[in-house]
This record gives structure tokens, C-alpha cells and sequence, in this order.
């Protein structure tokens, strides 16, 4: 024992040093938490070693009520009380499961939770209770309260050790003995129902455990009555000769030899299935003959009414929870599809409109959000709004530099909104009453003739310029922002974040340098494609000029060449008119001068 409390010891060292989880610095910005009101545990001193580590460990040791170590435990304690509900009275009423192996597994069993009972018992001695809203962890007022409540009477009736006299009658006889004694193991029940209670609280689908939780109980009450029944029919049983048929079928024939109801999965199945018959009062049923026939028949009746009126109660229930949220939501479409259908509402936009609750119900934003929350107090609201919606918040830069409760009084005040594909956010020139910040979805900044200027993603932000009267255009919008696809965002009212801002003016400056230095980024890009634009058209203006010179020099040289065209065209003419004149000087030389004039041509 001194070498276990020594091993703990070291994990318990080991696990200080390397298995502390990394703190996440927005929320620990925050101040949310219950680890910051933790103290942490005082190092083991060197004479806090082997026995008296481990007795100091129990001495000092209280269950928190709340704490995921009780839950644990009690869902251990609650299937030994399952164990003896369901085992017991199978065991109480058929012969055959305390024979042979048999017997030895539930001896063993039986000890077994035997054993979680007395521990359990000891164990409620250190459950913890809040008082004045703090948990007591002071051993003597612990022992006293429980000591004072009708639970621990029971558990002491519980723990009684049935066993022990069990065995001991087993010793002193050959007969078969019933473990009639052990039924004191039910008096247990108030652990499986307090465990019932915390695992809805705590399971996501309440819903379905209950409905889980209703079966069981029912097939827990058909199975004590098909035990019941059977043990009647053996015990309370008429004479061969006037058997009534309304008692288990014989299990030996005519001949002395077993039957086909002499097997125990038969005797078993058919005690169920009368069980069933009887409580759901569903089928033909043998009449009773024998006055006890008559009054077991009319106490069984009576249980199966109540249960059966039980659970069509419960099952209604649930099924009108299950599709409450699906009721609600159809109600509102089917109004607005009237008001649509009565105001003459195109058919492309009443299309739009029933993809976008298509949209909602897919995505589970059939409920709003200040209807759930609204029980919390306010600071539970914002440690909700903050861990729902941290992974969007932490990527937004106008947030990094804010302080805790200037950031919670804004996480209050967002609304979720839903955009449509093409859906126009906000348009240029508009004025500027609301921020958005992109949850879900992608969206592109255009300009005024459609083209996409930038595109918007997760963790993106926008109209803060405008909100703050950052820039030249005050309170109007710079661009148009345009959904791409379904787009889930955050918007900020303006008269929200002002009345935040009269709580805390010193932040109105630091969102103010936020939005500057972030519309000086975004200036920067549009400033160089100015540039790169202005460039374009200089180039093309002076490619322009340079052609219309170039058109001029051609123009001004084919005037050239076509006067140099008119003055060869003359010149021939006088040479042909001088050929005439030599001819008439010379008429004998007509011959030579014509052969010679091809050359000189």
C-alpha cells in the first residue's frame, strides 16, 4: 500500500508539471473560467509519503456532487441496482438459474455488489452539499447531514448482509430456498434514480433518453410480472385433476416426461409474453376460474391501465417535442406562403424565400437565440456568446485590443442574419447603421459596374468604416458587398456599439485606429491598381498620338509621290512631243531613230 501511495505520489507530481493544458489567451484575457478561482494544490511536503499519504488522502477526500468522479460512480452503483432488479426475481421465481453453474456466477456477483453497496455507503458519508451557494467539504457537518436524511436508513437496510444468511440457510438444508432475503437490495433504488436524473441533465438527446428511459421501465414491470406469474403457478397451484388453464401449462405429460414447456427459455418466454398479453391488455386471454385468479387478474389490469396510460401520456409528449421546433417552423412558412400567394409575390422570389427557410432548417437556425439564453444571467450570457462564437471572434482584428467587458457588452448585442446567393449586404452610398462579421459563407466586394473587387471569408469584418465615420464618405458605405453563396454573419447595430461606447469612450479611439489602419490596407491595393490603371491609359494615350503622326507622314508622303507621278507623266509627254519634232527634221532617219528609240525609251 505504501508503494501505490508513492507511485500516486509521483503522478500526481508528473502530471503537474507536463499535463496542464495550454490556456487559451483570448478567453484567458476574458477572465472566464472557474480555473482562475482554483488555488492550486500545495506541493507534498517529504513526510507526506506512504500510509500517511494515503490516509491523508481519504481523511480529507469529498465527493462534489456535480463532478464528473460522482457521476462515474454512481453510474457503477446503478448497475449493481439494475443487477439485483432484473436477476433477483428471475432468480426468486425459476428453479433451474440457482443450480449448478448458475448458482456459483451469481454467488460471485452477489459479493460483488455487495461490496459497491457497503462502499457506496461509506462513500455518501463524504458526498459534498452547497450551503449559502459554497460547497461544504468539512467531514463532520457532511456525516451529520447524511446521518440525519432517510437515506441513510435505507442504505443501512440495504447493506445488511443478506448473503451471509443466504448461504448459511443454503448449508442447513438440501431443499431449494428462494433468495427471498435479498429483495432488500431494492431499498437501493434512490441511487439509480438520482443517476437517471443527472444523465439527463446531461446528455444532448434529453428527448430520446427519456423515451429509453420509459421503455425500461416498462419492460422492467413486465418482466417482475412474467417472474410473478410463474412463481404463482408453481406455488399456488390447483390439483392435477382441476388445473386451470389460466396458470403456466403442465411441464410433464401423460407419460411423466418433460414437455416442450419444461426448458426455462420456454417457461421464461411464456411468463413474458402473458406478461405482455396481460398489461396491454392486447389479444385473447384464458378467464380465471379460482377466486386468487380473479384477484391477481384484477390487480394486474389495474397496474397495466395505469402503465399503459402512462406511457401513451409519455410518448405523446415526446412526440410532440420532438416536433415542436418543426411545427413552429412550418407554421411560420405556411403563413408567409398565404401572404405571398394573397399579395401576387412573383414566383422567383417566393422561390428564393422558401430556399432560404430550406437553408435554416438544414442548418438548424430554426430557433433564435435570445429565446434560449435568456434564463442565463447576463454573465453566463456572455461566456456562452463567447465560447459559441470564439473560433469567429479570435480572427477578428478590431476585437484583438478591445477590453473584456467592452467585448462582452458587443458579443450580447450580435444578431445572426442568413443572406441568400446574390444577395446584396449593402450597397455603395447607403448610410452605414450596422457592422457584419462573416461567421459561415463567402462574399466579394464589387464596384458599381459588377466587378469583384475583393472577396470576404470566415473571420472577415465590414462596415465598421462607416459605422465610425472613419474616412471621406462619413457614415456611408465605400463598396457593395454581395453574398456568393449562403452566408451566416454577426451584424453590430450602431445604437448597440454607442451604447457601449458611452460605458467605455477610451474605446472609441482604439476602434477608430483599428478601422483606420485597416482602410489604409485596403487603400494600399486600390491605390497601386489607380496606379497601374492611370499607367495604362497614359501608355495608350501616347500609342494614340504616336498613330496620328504616323498617319500624318504617310498622308504627307503619298501627296509626294503622287505629284512626283505627275510631274513624270508631263515629262513624258515633252519628250514624246520633242521625238515629233525631230521626226519632221529628220524623216530619213525614222527607221534608225525609232529602233533606237525603244532603247532610249
Amino acid at each position: 500500500m505504501a508503494s501505490v501511495a508513492q507511485t500516486i505520489t509521483f503522478i500526481r507530481r508528473i502530471s503537474k508539471r507536463t499535463g496542464k493544458k495550454e490556456p487559451d489567451e483570448f478567453l484567458q484575457r476574458l477572465n472566464f473560467g472557474a480555473a482562475a478561482d482554483i488555488k492550486e494544490n500545495k506541493p507534498l511536503s517529504t513526510k507526506d509519503k506512504g500510509w500517511n499519504c494515503l490516509i491523508n488522502f481519504f481523511c480529507h477526500f469529498v465527493f462534489d456532487p456535480f463532478s464528473d468522479i460522482y457521476y462515474y460512480w454512481l453510474s457503477i452503483i446503478s448497475l449493481a441496482v439494475l443487477y439485483n432488479f432484473i436477476i433477483i426475481p428471475a432468480r426468486v421465481a425459476f428453479n433451474e438459474l440457482e443450480q449448478g453453474d448458475f448458482f456459483t456466477t451469481w454467488m460471485v456477483i452477489d459479493i460483488l455488489a455487495d461490496v459497491l453497496y457497503v462502499l457506496d455507503f461509506f462513500a455518501s458519508f463524504r458526498i459534498g452539499f452547497l450551503e449559502r451557494g459554497l460547497l461544504v467539504t468539512d467531514t463532520a457537518q457532511l456525516s451529520k447531514k447524511y446521518m440525519k436524511s432517510m437515506a441513510f436508513y435505507i442504505d443501512i437496510f440495504s447493506i445488511l448482509p443478506t448473503q451471509i444468511i443466504y448461504a448459511f440457510a443454503l448449508s442447513h438444508t438440501t431443499k431449494f430456498v428462494p433468495p427471498l432475503i435479498r429483495l432488500s437490495k431494492f431499498f437501493k433504488f434512490h441511487r439509480l434514480v438520482a443517476w437517471n436524473d443527472r444523465t439527463e441533465c446531461r446528455t444532448s438527446v434529453p428527448t430520446l433518453w427519456r423515451v429509453v428511459t420509459l421503455f425500461t421501465i416498462m419492460l422492467m414491470v413486465m418482466h417482475w410480472n412474467a417472474c410473478l406469474y410463474y412463481f404463482v403457478s408453481t406455488t399456488v397451484i390447483s390439483p392435477k385433476e382441476n388445473r386451470s388453464s389460466f396458470i403456466y401449462p403442465p411441464e410433464i405429460d401423460d407419460e411423466g416426461n418433460p414437455n416442450k414447456f419444461a426448458s426455462t427459455a420456454m417457461k421464461y418466454a411464456v411468463s413474458l409474453y402473458w406478461s405482455t398479453q396481460t398489461m396491454t391488455t392486447i389479444g385473447e386471454m384464458e378467464q380465471p376460474e379460482e377466486l386468487w385468479e380473479y384477484v391477481y387478474m384484477t390487480i394486474i389490469f389495474l397496474i397495466g391501465v395505469m402503465i399503459f396510460a402512462s406511457v401513451v401520456g409519455s410518448i405523446g409528449n415526446i412526440i410532440t417535442n420532438l416536433r415542436a421546433n418543426r411545427s413552429v417552423f412550418q407554421d411560420r412558412l405556411d403563413h408567409l406562403k398565404e401572404y405571398m400567394g394573397y399579395r401576387n409575390v412573383g414566383k422567383d422570389l417566393q422561390n428564393r424565400i422558401i430556399r432560404w427557410f430550406d437553408y435554416l432548417w438544414a442548418q438548424n437556425h430554426t430557433f433564435e437565440e435570445e429565446d434560449v439564453l435568456k434564463y442565463l444571467p447576463d454573465k453566463l450570457q456572455a461566456e456562452m456568446a463567447i465560447h459559441v462564437h470564439l473560433a469567429t471572434l479570435k480572427q477578428v482584428e478590431l476585437f484583438q485590443n478591445c477590453e473584456s467587458g467592452f467585448l462582452i457588452a458587443l458579443v450580447l448585442k450580435l444578431k445572426h442574419q442568413v443572406y441568400s446567393p446574390g444577395d446584396y449586404v449593402c450597397r455603395k452610398g447607403d448610410i452605414g447603421r450596422e457592422m457584419f462579421i462573416v461567421k459561415q459563407g463567402m462574399l466579394q466586394v464589387t464596384a458599381d459596374d459588377g466587378r469583384a473587387l475583393a472577396t470576404l471569408s470566415d473571420g472577415s469584418y465590414f462596415g465598421e468604416i462607416s459605422l465610425l465615420n472613419v474616412g471621406k464618405n462619413g457614415n456611408r458605405r465605400t463598396a457593395n458587398v454581395r453574398s456568393v453563396g449562403y452566408s451566416d454573419l454577426f451584424c453590430l447595430r450602431k445604437e448597440d456599439l454607442l451604447h457601449a461606447l458611452n460605458d467605455y469612450p477610451e474605446m472609441r479611439e482604439v476602434l477608430k485606429e483599428a478601422a483606420r489602419q485597416k482602410l489604409a490596407r485596403d487603400a494600399k491595393p486600390q491605390q497601386d491598381e489607380e496606379n497601374t490603371e492611370n499607367e495604362r491609359r497614359i501608355s495608350f494615350t501616347n500609342s494614340v498620338e504616336l498613330a496620328d503622326t504616323l498617319g500624318k507622314r504617310l498622308e504627307d508622303l503619298e501627296k509626294l509621290v503622287l505629284t512626283l507621278a505627275q510631274e513624270i507623266k508631263t515629262t513624258n509627254k515633252s519628250v514624246v512631243s520633242l521625238q515629233k519634232q525631230l521626226t519632221k527634221v529628220y524623216p530619213n532617219s525614222k527607221d534608225s531613230s525609232s529602233s533606237s528609240s525603244d532603247s532610249d525609251s
